[in-house]
């Protein structure tokens, strides 16, 4: 009965997924090449925040429409339902992709679905100093754009 009880535990330490082994929250893509990310992102979020699909590109609004935002004074729950669907499906792993410091991030090359992305972030992560970080990043990210007029 012994040895059953240690196959079956095993069996379940051996299926799951690699982050919970690893006792990270970071839910990760099976590739971070396009067009696959976009498609393993829909199978976990097929919609934005507000239950409108993803379009085949992984966005909500049309450019058009994310282009006239004003970013610098939206607040980040607003700001969060321009994400893409591999920000909504992966938050803490896009995550690691901010910088250390956001200060001089150049905020001319920002678009407006990136800065989304990092509001969605703030809000969403699974991981409390992440969501705290790219918070504190949104903020300077935010002052940089009003001091362009943005």
């Amino acid at each position: 009965m012994n040895k059953l009880k240690t196959i079956v535990a095993l069996m379940l330490f051996f299926s799951l997924p690699k982050y919970v082994l690893a006792g990270s929250p970071v839910l990760e893509p099976e590739s971070w090449s396009f067009p696959d990310v976009i498609e393993h992102a829909r199978k976990i979020s097929p919609n934005n925040i507000e239950g409108k699909p993803f379009n085949q590109f992984g966005l909500a609004y049309s450019s058009e429409e994310v282009s006239s935002l004003t970013l610098s004074t939206l607040p980040a729950k607003e700001l969060q339902k321009y994400a893409d669907i591999v920000t909504h499906a992966y938050p803490d792993a896009v995550a690691k992709q901010l910088p250390t410091k956001c200060d001089n991030l150049p905020v001319e090359k920002l678009n407006e679905t990136a800065v989304a992305g990092v509001a969605y972030v703030s809000i969403n992560a699974a991981d409390s100093n992440t969501r705290k970080r790219a918070a504190e990043c949104l903020v300077i990210i935010q002052s940089n754009f009003a001091k362009i007029g943005r």
